[in-house]
């Protein structure tokens, strides 16, 4: 029966609101208490410390003048001023020793020139304190009849802020907690009455057990409104403490998902912003509902593209065929070429909690670099092929004439020549090529040294010589003596001039004029070969450097040229802290600027 009654949340619900009530009076009338007694000790305290003032003030000798010659004088003091029977005042003077100079209390004959430290009454660490020049106070209770007393102590200082002394002052607190005790009486007599009131009107209130639930529907309205921050507090193991508990449960875990969740969109969120590849979302109407930043660079996205009612086709991704009821549909790759770039997209649906297909991801995986350098691969091995097949193809040829007839001997040596004209031309192109692939791999070493601009260009030239003389070119030197120096690898300097001379006399045309000129250009020296040649249009001139690249396949193949001279030229020139440019005018001419560096320490 006693079991059945207290697991019933109605006379639970009275015990609990009882003790509630109890407890409420109880701290009540603890801080009534406290608070009284606290105002009772601050009063005592400014009594005592207007007391300490007015006798300090009031007696100026006790600033100036020597304690120990005024002691009968200090004690007059005291003695005219009326203390009350709960009160002592003790003056202490600032000696090796402090010891007591007066005192308000009836035996002070007795304990006049006690130490101050060991006199039971006193206690040491108030007045070493006070000594220090600090005032302060302490409650103090006599172990033997539990009285209280309040003990306050004051440095007194002279005028250039020396301690004289102390006055220490004790007051009994007897009336004080007489009355505090008295206040306690009539505070419980209330709590008795409080908590009879409380009982009765408590079994009403049991009634009804509609606030706990209305509490449990509150929070979770509150929780509904966004708010999950919520807890009831559970007091019972009834039935409204199970609900509150399951209901704090629920909380709990709910925040804990939703947290999850956060970071979980906070990482993906992070990994999408700056990740390299673009990535865009669209969901099952069409709608653009995501795009990273790179996606909206790619894409040239807007606000208005990202807008709810916008349809956003996906074939603008070269992705075709889309359907929600094929699920093959939803996954694949393709390529598609954006604003000069090739991009490889990839795409994939993303699904809700119920498993459906809801929308599509695509990355967009920028692949321009790698398209370009299979482009330039594929275009470098249908080169070398074609460049070395035409050779051999001659090569071939030739030497299966000379096989299988007979012929005279002029013949056959003519035959022979052209065999070892187009070996040389292999020859070249073999040698062109691997030293490419030296510079590529860094395996090339340069011996960098100071180089005469007229030993360079003269020498260069005698190798040219015999073309120039065959074409009647008229040849111009302009290199002034005060050209300095400059800094190259001799073989590789030679290499390029002879190149860009081969080049001007090649294609300038019979009677044509060569102009080389030689000039400082701060700390640079400055070649330029300039020439009255066919020249090179001007859209082709981006691409001059190029591997194997012509202007005119058919005129620089007859010409012997294999397509690497300008690549090698410019691939040197840099290796030598150098640079080569280019102008030209189709039908005027061309210009060949070679900057080197200038060997400062010549100067």
């Amino acid at each position: 029966m006693g079991a059945k009654f207290f697991s019933s949340i109605k006379w639970r619900f009275i015990v609990i609101y009882f003790l509630l009530v109890m407890a409420v009076m109880a701290i009540i009338g603890g801080f009534i208490v406290n608070r009284l007694e606290d105002a009772q000790l601050e009063k005592v305290k400014l009594d005592v410390e207007e007391t300490l003032n007015s006798i300090v003030n009031s007696s100026t000798y006790l600033t100036d003048g020597n304690w120990d010659e005024s002691k009968e004088r200090i004690q007059n003091t005291l003695n005219e001023w009326r203390f009350g029977s709960e009160e002592a005042v003790y003056v202490i003077g600032n000696g090796e020793v402090p010891r007591i100079t007066a005192s308000s209390v009836n035996t002070r004959d007795l304990i006049t020139g006690e130490n101050a430290l060991t006199y039971k009454e006193l206690s040491p660490k108030l007045v070493l304190a006070a000594l220090e020049g600090e005032s302060t106070s302490a409650l103090r209770e006599d172990p033997g009849t539990g009285a209280r007393y309040y003990h306050y102590v004051m440095p007194v200082r002279s005028q250039d802020g020396t301690v004289h002394g102390v006055f220490y002052m004790i007051v009994n607190l007897m009336m004080i907690y007489s009355v505090i005790e008295d206040a306690q009486i009539i505070l419980t007599y209330a709590t008795v009455i409080a908590l009879i009131i409380t009982s009765i009107l408590g079994y009403f209130l049991a009634q009804s057990i509609t606030g706990p639930i209305h509490d449990v529907t509150k929070q979770a309205r509150e929780m509904a409104g966004g708010n999950f921050n919520q807890r009831v507090v559970v007091k019972s193991d009834d039935e409204i403490g199970q609900l509150g508990s399951m209901f704090n449960f629920l909380t709990t875990e709910l925040e804990e998902t939703i947290g999850r969740m956060d970071t979980e969109r906070s990482k993906l969120e992070t990994i999408f912003s700056y990740m390299a590849e673009g990535v865009i979302a669209v969901d099952r109407r069409g709608h653009l509902i995501h795009a990273n930043p790179v996606a909206r660079e790619i894409l040239d996205l807007g606000e208005e593209e990202m807008s709810e009612d916008k349809y956003w086709d996906l074939k603008k991704l070269n992705i075709l065929g889309i359907n929600y009821f094929e699920k093959s549909s939803l996954s694949g790759t393709s390529q598609i070429e954006i604003k000069e770039g090739f991009y490889n997209v990839r795409y994939a649906p993303y699904k809700n909690e119920f498993g459906g297909d809801i929308g599509i991801i695509v990355v967009l995986q920028d692949i321009t670099q790698e398209h370009n350098l299979d482009i330039l691969r594929k275009d470098f091995v249908a080169n070398v092929g074609h460049e070395l097949k035409t050779p051999i193809t001659t090569i071939k040829s030739y030497t299966e004439t000379l096989m299988s007839a007979n012929m005279e001997r002029s013949t056959a040596l003519r035959f022979l020549e052209i065999i070892n004209r187009e070996s040389d031309r292999m020859n070249r192109l073999v040698t062109d090529l691997l030293q490419l692939s030296n510079m590529d791999a860094k395996r090339t070493r340069w011996e960098i040294k100071s180089l005469d601009p007229y030993d360079a260009v003269t020498t260069a030239m005698e190798s040219v010589q015999p073309l120039i003389k065959e074409k009647h070119h008229r040849v111009i030197l302009d290199i002034p003596e005060d050209v300095r120096p400059f800094l190259g690898d001799s073989h590789g300097t030679n290499q390029v001039i002879l190149n860009i001379l081969s080049n001007a006399a090649k294609y300038t045309s019979y009677g044509g004029k060569i102009t080389v000129k030689a000039k400082n250009f701060g700390s640079r020296v400055h070649i330029e070969v300039e020439d009255t040649g066919i020249g090179i249009p001007k859209r082709d001139l981006e691409r001059i450097f190029e591997r194997f690249y012509r202007v005119e396949k058919g005129r620089s193949r007859a010409k012997g040229g294999t397509g690497l001279g300008l690549a090698i030229a410019k691939d040197v020139m840099e290796s030598m802290d150098g640079r080569i440019r280019i102008r030209s005018e189709f039908g005027v001419g061309t210009t060949v600027l070679l900057s080197f560096p200038m060997d400062k320490e010549a100067l």
